[in-house]
């Protein structure tokens, strides 16, 4: 779920606002016609780019950091070669964009340990979900207790985007892809869309 960020006091006296690091994920499927994207229609009385198309993100948490974690996949060094940032930014935003994933599409992008699927549509998912949502837990905690592996294989970067300047509220987005995993189906929960589609590509 995205923090909207806060203007700043620079912002205010006329200096652009500083971003806030973010993470996107553009969730594809291969449709009767060709390659889908999952789309959400933010909700009009957003703070930011409200009633605007948009995919599953937002901003970094400052427990995206934490370390103790199950990763499978590139590491946070490929990753920052990637976005041309530092490592531990790196790892922040891998694990921002699968926990924002889960937040706002029900789509979780992990395993269990032994590489088995997971249903994030299970009562049981659904509570670590609204608790992550809530940020009564991290996304470490609940990958801990549930004993469950990060799959940053099923990430692929794809584009950096930063707001304009002029906007008071600015991110610094990093967007990646990600096929939706076997067994899962994106799930308008977050109650920041109105509207939720697939759209060929």
């Amino acid at each position: 779920m995205t923090r909207e960020p806060v203007a700043s006091d620079d912002a205010e006296a006329g200096a652009p606002a500083a971003p806030r690091q973010a993470a996107t994920v553009l969730l594809l499927r291969d449709g009767h016609h060709g390659v889908e994207v999952y789309l959400l229609r933010r909700v009009r009385g957003m703070p930011f780019a409200g009633g605007m198309t948009a995919y599953p993100g937002g901003g970094v948490d400052v427990r995206d950091a934490e370390a103790d974690l199950s990763w499978t996949g590139p590491g946070a060094a490929q990753w920052a070669a990637s976005f041309h940032c530092d490592e531990p930014l790196a790892r922040e935003l891998v694990c921002a964009a699968v926990r924002e994933t889960f937040e706002e599409a029900g789509v979780l992008l992990a395993s269990s340990l032994d590489g088995s699927p997971v249903d994030p549509a299970s009562a049981q998912w659904e509570a670590d979900r609204l608790a992550l949502m809530a940020r009564e837990r991290s996304l470490s905690e609940v990958f801990a207790a549930r004993q469950v592996t990060l799959r940053a294989d099923l990430l692929r970067p794809w584009a950096h985007w930063i707001t304009p300047e002029a906007e008071p509220r600015r991110y610094d987005t990093k967007f990646f892809t990600a096929a939706v995993p076997e067994g899962q189906e994106p799930r308008d929960v977050s109650g920041e869309a109105d509207e939720a589609a697939w759209v060929r590509v």
